[in-house]
């Protein structure tokens, strides 16, 4: 669906964007996502020590997919193994082939096991969903599902990582939020603006346009930078400082803009705020560990912190 344009992509779109609106992900908020986040704080919150990103946010996007979808949950490991090897395109194209067909391969058998036998998940809904009478196409859903993946997961597990990393890095800040969870949007805010999971994007140009006075053909593909807008003096006050506080005034493009704003941002979010208020709720006194380096943001097209290391009382 990201490739599509309308009228094509308006239709798959108002099919899709069903399974994303507020009032579904509301109902998902103490079904799923606290259930996921609390069984991951289960795990470590009693050591006094923790990787918050091996231990907690590279987990529980996926969990929480895994479960909408209605994954059986002895197939975890493997799915998870799977959906992190999509993301290896620019460096292992041949990993990345590999696990797209295994995974076309997995979703297109759940989809013909649940238009046959439907069950309450994400999978069934979009397996018996119609456009114009007909069955949406079976190679378009299982598309949808390989991109949720790594659109759902992938992207909020790197946000959570920056949003702790970034907070970790600026205790007054974390005081600020734990002592006002009514901050906790704004942190969410300004980490999709100060570095976002996704820095580039790629863009098919449809006519002869002229940009900035350079001359675009029909037919190019560009490369707009997402993380150069959202440093832009002209719009943003010190924009290499991570500020909870600053003003609101101009909108980030974490989740695009236009007809293909993401569809998943209300769910993003909400995992996010979940996530945030177990680790003030339950890692008393929470700061980086100096027997580590301090976490930093690596990567190109996707950026994330690989590791962040913190103390808490237990």
């Amino acid at each position: 669906m990201v490739v599509m344009d309308p009228p094509e992509h308006s239709r798959y779109r108002k099919i899709f964007q069903k399974a994303f609106l507020p009032n579904i992900v509301r109902k998902w908020s103490d079904h799923i996502v606290q259930p996921v986040v609390s069984e991951l704080f289960d795990r470590f919150a009693h050591t006094g020590k923790a990787d918050l990103v091996q231990d907690l946010t590279v987990h529980f996007p996926f969990q929480i997919i895994y479960r909408q979808l209605g994954l059986p949950p002895e197939d975890g490991a493997v799915f998870h193994k799977l959906a992190m090897a999509q993301i290896f395109w620019m460096s292992d194209p041949e990993i990345t082939d590999e696990a797209g067909r295994k995974l076309r391969t997995f979703f297109g058998a759940l989809l013909d096991d649940r238009r046959h036998a439907p069950r309450d998940d994400l999978i069934s809904l979009l397996a018996n969903a119609e456009v114009d009478g007909e069955y949406l196409p079976r190679d378009s859903v299982v598309s949808f599902l390989r991109q949720l993946v790594n659109a759902g997961g992938d992207t909020t597990y790197r946000s959570s990582s920056t949003m702790l990393m970034c907070l970790l890095n600026n205790p007054d800040q974390l005081e600020a939020v734990r002592n006002d969870r009514s901050l906790i949007p704004a942190a969410i805010e300004e980490t999709f603006r100060w570095d976002g999971p996704v820095i580039t994007t790629w863009r098919g140009v449809e006519r002869d346009v002229t940009l900035g006075g350079v001359d675009i053909p029909a037919g190019a593909v560009i490369n707009p930078v997402l993380g150069s807008a959202h440093r832009d003096e002209g719009k943003f006050e010190n924009p290499d400082r991570f500020d909870i506080f600053r003003d609101r005034t101009h909108r980030h493009f974490g989740f695009s803009t236009g007809p293909h704003v993401c569809i998943g941002q209300h769910l993003a979010r909400l995992e996010m705020e979940r996530a945030l208020t177990a680790i003030l709720d339950r890692l008393p006194n929470l700061r980086l560990d100096p027997d580590y380096p301090p976490p930093e943001s690596r990567g190109f097209h996707l950026r994330t912190p690989h590791h962040i290391h913190v103390l808490f009382d237990a």
